[in-house]
């Protein structure tokens, strides 16, 4: 089924490179699709004049530099002003290509262009730019012509934001030109970019794997509580054991009754055995110390336990606890979530078919679902294909076998992107970091031993597998300074 082309935030497209490199694609090709194309929409808005392409040290500049060539071998007047010097491969080589009747300056002109092509900087630049771009930028916002923008406008998000007429978003939309004041059009243009580097999870996702501190100390590295476990204590030890793996520091459950959960979690049961409302001045303390909550698993659908899915919900979302929602909390919270006002909060929903068909109150297929999640209500509908979603893009996860139906792999996948979220990591990286993690160690134990492994065995396998993932990635052990 065809979903609306996906929108992404600047800081996707290195992620969306490394998978295109990673699925066979050449990068040198895709930037002469994108100077072309570039150049079509220069010829296209300014059929005659000269044109002023002002270009930076990486691939956004090598887009510009295609750009420059094809446009002075077709007979435009191109002048050329490298304010910063090539310095990726790429864009070293597109530079030693442009023909003599590009001419090269080295400064700002003192008269306008009829357009100026901006391909100073691309995705990857982040914050206020440094000189000499800063300067650069002045300068080229003083000659008052027409922009037109190579992905993104150079400096946006900042007072030095180069005002593009057009902006030609390479492939996929940009989230951060979406309502972005002092920005014109923008639109965007398929470069050849296989569309399940951007469409798909895939490996490269795991860059955003949070990595450990050589320095770190308890709770540097994240607190988890996990509310639930009342009616089915096996699903609360699953996602329990699970987020441990993530490498989170701490793991605590509040609980009602049931057995011992294993030493590793700290255990706050109801003195009744059922979870019902805590006093909140026993609850706001364990929420304060979170960096992530997970609601649901095992959670059962007693009236106390469901007031108390709503109240840990509605204290978090006041607290700013990012928020995981699983099994019955779904259930428990689905009139609060559809009349949910939009706001900053970081909420991430894992429903199955069944409980996605009772939250969105009607038939489910991506479309529904894609239409209903948003930023701050991310949804990782489970399915034969997963489903990633925040409204505004979207993947999907192929991966998996029959075997992964049996009873506490979706716990399994909560605990980890709880854990995930508790790391630090947003709801849409942690959905979809869990998701791959997940299923590639699913897809393993299947392997090698058909149907006969269970909940237990995936987290077991969680270890090796991410060794397997992130060690080609050169982020094995996942450990900074």
């Amino acid at each position: 089924m065809a979903l609306p082309a996906p929108v992404v935030p600047l800081s996707e497209v290195a992620v969306i490179d490394e998978a295109t490199v990673a699925l066979g694609q050449d990068l040198g090709q895709l930037m002469e699709n994108a100077g072309a194309a570039l150049a079509r929409e220069a010829e296209r808005l300014v059929p005659g004049g000269t044109v002023l392409v002002a270009c930076g040290p990486n691939n956004n500049g090598g887009d510009g530099y295609v750009c420059a060539r094809l446009m002075a071998e077709a007979g435009r007047d191109v002048v050329l002003w490298p304010v910063v010097p090539p310095k990726s491969s790429l864009c070293q080589e597109q530079a030693s290509r442009l023909p003599p009747s590009v001419r090269i300056i080295d400064k700002a002109p003192s008269t306008a262009p009829a357009l100026l092509i901006d391909a100073i900087l691309g995705a990857g630049a982040r914050g206020r730019p440094r000189e000499p771009i800063a300067h650069a930028l002045i300068a080229l916002r003083a000659l008052a012509c027409p922009i037109l923008a190579a992905d993104v406008p150079s400096g946006i998000g900042t007072e030095l934001c180069l005002p593009a007429t057009l902006t030609l978003c390479f492939q996929v939309a940009k989230a951060e030109l979406l309502r972005q004041p002092g920005i014109g059009e923008f639109k965007t243009v398929d470069i050849g970019v296989l569309p399940a580097a951007y469409q798909e999870v895939q490996h490269a996702c795991l860059r955003r794997f949070p990595p450990l501190k050589r320095s770190g100390h308890k709770g540097t590295h994240g607190e988890l509580l996990i509310i639930g476990g009342g009616a089915f204590p096996g699903a609360l030890e699953f996602c329990a054991r699970a987020a441990v793996m993530t490498g989170c520091d701490l793991v605590r459950a509040w609980t009602g009754g049931g057995p011992t959960l294993p030493p590793t979690i700290v255990v706050h049961r109801e003195t009744d055995g059922t979870l019902n409302p805590a006093n909140p001045e026993e609850l706001t303390p364990m929420l304060v110390r979170a960096s992530a909550v997970l609601i649901g698993p095992g959670l059962g659908r007693a009236p106390g336990a469901v007031e108390a899915a709503q109240q840990a919900f509605s204290l978090a979302v006041e607290m700013g606890v990012p928020i995981i929602l699983d099994a019955d909390a779904i259930a428990a919270l689905t009139d609060v979530l559809r009349d949910l006002p939009e706001s900053d909060a970081r909420i991430l929903i894992t429903p199955h078919r069944t409980e996605a068909r009772n939250l969105l109150g009607g038939p489910v297929d991506d479309d529904a679902l894609h239409a209903w999640a948003r930023p701050d209500r991310v949804l990782l509908a489970k399915a034969v294909v997963d489903l990633v979603t925040d409204g505004r893009r979207w993947q999907r996860n192929p991966r998996g076998n029959p075997r992964m139906a049996v009873g506490g792999t979706g716990d399994v996948l909560a605990g980890v992107a709880a854990g995930l979220m508790a790391r630090g990591a947003s709801p849409f990286d942690a959905a979809r970091m869990a998701v791959l993690w997940v299923t590639t160690a699913g897809d393993r134990l299947w392997l090698d031993q058909g149907p006969c492994y269970d909940a237990l065995s995936v987290i077991n396998e969680l270890p090796a597998t991410l060794k397997a993932l992130l060690k080609p990635m050169s982020m094995w052990p996942p450990v900074t300074g």
